[in-house]
């Protein structure tokens, strides 16, 4: 391991509730409401000087995350467990530093990551259990989980996700690889509607990046295919066309957590 100007590179695993965040990223007049902001202030007050914390996924306002990993440079001076310990002290309890370790200089925690996981969660049912409603999208109509998984096993490759994105000027390019999908539909134990219980249902992408709502526009899609709203081939008239109006509607904030990052 090496330090650059008295100070060494370290990597948080850090998890967090993004219910009252406006996202990941810190933005001018937003800082003490973002992740990063919340991080960054508690990183300047180690270092005593402005210090960057760098995260794997930027993710957007309402969503949260069980394994956020992001890279931050502090003072040769404070080990590991002392690092994890102090962010914890300060931090808001809807966000966790759940480990530290030094890492190569050269580790950055978005540009040196392989492969990220989001998981997306929703319900058939029309109102979520009060404890849950935070972490799960109710989508209100059943769903057939075969046509889903069919749907989703389209998604696998390397395609121009531009049909799946809120347009970013910034993004040179929408092609990005998914290397796993998968859709999961259960029962639950929640009181009958219209004499059938609600599903739980879960979405899960693996791929090496993930355009603007990317992850929640196929959600929606393959939530409106499992309904009918959409035909079974509707995610590869959208990779092939690359028009968003084909594909569903975003789906919230609250369902989708970022679950792994792979390096």
């Amino acid at each position: 391991m090496g330090s650059i100007g008295g100070k060494k590179n370290y990597k948080l695993t850090i998890s967090y509730d993004g219910t009252d965040f406006k996202g990941w990223q810190k933005q001018k007049g937003s800082a003490d409401d973002t992740i990063q902001g919340k991080l960054e202030h508690i990183a300047n007050i180690l270092n005593g000087c402005e210090t960057a914390v760098d995260g794997a996924g930027r993710t957007d306002a309402g969503v949260h995350a069980r394994k956020q990993v992001a890279s931050v440079k502090i003072d040769c001076d404070k080990d590991a467990g002392f690092i994890r310990d102090y962010f914890n002290r300060y931090l808001p309890a809807a966000i966790s530093v759940d480990g530290v370790e030094e890492v190569p200089e050269r580790f950055h925690a978005r540009l040196s990551a392989r492969e990220k996981t989001y998981e997306y969660n929703a319900l058939t049912a029309k109102k979520a259990p009060v404890f849950d409603r935070k972490y799960i999208y109710c989508y209100g109509k059943d769903v057939d989980g075969e046509k889903m998984k069919r749907a989703c096993a389209d998604l696998v490759g390397t395609h121009d996700f531009k049909g799946f994105c809120t347009a970013s000027p910034k993004k040179k390019s929408t092609v990005r690889t998914i290397t796993a999908a998968n859709v999961t539909v259960s029962d639950t134990c929640l009181p009958e509607e219209g004499g059938k219980r609600p599903k739980a249902v879960r979405i899960t992408l693996s791929g090496d990046g993930f355009l603007y709502n990317e992850v929640r526009i196929i959600a929606g899609t393959l939530l409106e295919i499992g309904s009918g709203s959409l035909p079974e081939d509707a995610v590869r008239k959208v990779l092939e066309t690359c028009d968003r109006s084909l594909a569903g509607f975003t789906a919230p904030p609250e369902g989708l957590f970022l679950t792994d990052v792979k390096y």
